[in-house]
């Protein structure tokens, strides 16, 4: 008795002996028709109807299955561009974050650069001013020593 192989669903009689015969010759001489002693190993008709209803079944299920893989491929490219956008918007908000930071760096460069200018001299004021003060109130002879940078402003 041939053995009983099941694919699926689907239940088939295999003569393995007669198969592997015929791959092997149809190998070496490059003929793959079927050999006249095949149709014995057909099933019958209402089989036969059977199975190919249930290959019509499978290739709507197939069908089915390319149209659900379709709208899912379809979903994910518009999650991909709504991703893409969004992408493109955090990227020009951080390139406006970062053009404030340097202008923001800028100015506080220059405001050292201003301070560093002022500080000593609103050292050199000060004196300056308390020396003036001194002469005026009192004409001391100490006020009168003021160094040769003040005396020269």
């Amino acid at each position: 008795m041939e053995p009983l192989y099941q694919a699926g669903s689907i239940l088939m009689k295999v003569n393995t002996l007669q198969g592997k015969k015929m791959v092997e010759s149809g190998l070496q001489s490059g003929d793959f028709s079927l050999p006249t002693s095949w149709p014995s190993c057909l099933l019958p008709p209402a089989d036969l109807e059977i199975l190919q209803q249930k290959v019509v079944a499978v290739q709507r299920e197939l069908e089915d299955f390319k149209n659900e893989a379709l709208k899912a491929i379809h979903y994910l490219e518009d999650a991909f561009c709504e991703m893409n956008g969004a992408l493109a918007q955090q990227e020009e908000q951080a390139a406006r974050v970062r053009q404030r930071l340097r202008e923001e760096e800028d100015r506080g460069i220059v405001r050292n650069k201003v301070l560093t200018f002022l500080l000593p001299r609103e050292k050199q004021l000060r004196e300056h001013c308390r020396r003036l003060e001194v002469l005026l109130l009192g004409g001391s002879r100490e006020a009168l020593r003021l160094p040769k940078k003040i005396q020269a402003n």
